[in-house]
């Protein structure tokens, strides 16, 4: 019979999935989603919410290191 292997969890993962709860990240993470929401409604558009992106990157990062 075989043994059943672990599943192996990335420890980094795992701080970036809770550091995303955090009070900064959610703020961070809503605006990225509302720029999101904003381009997809829009056929032409240059907006790419680059910098809601970076924000909610760069709180997450902070937060993990």
């Amino acid at each position: 019979p075989q043994e059943e292997e672990e599943e192996l969890v990335d420890p980094l993962t795992t701080l970036r999935e809770q550091c995303e709860q955090i009070e900064k990240c959610v703020k961070a993470r809503e605006r990225l989603e509302l720029c999101n929401e904003r381009v997809s409604s829009r056929s032409q558009t240059e907006e790419q919410c680059t910098e809601e992106l970076f924000d909610f990157l760069h709180a997450r990062d902070h937060c993990v290191s």
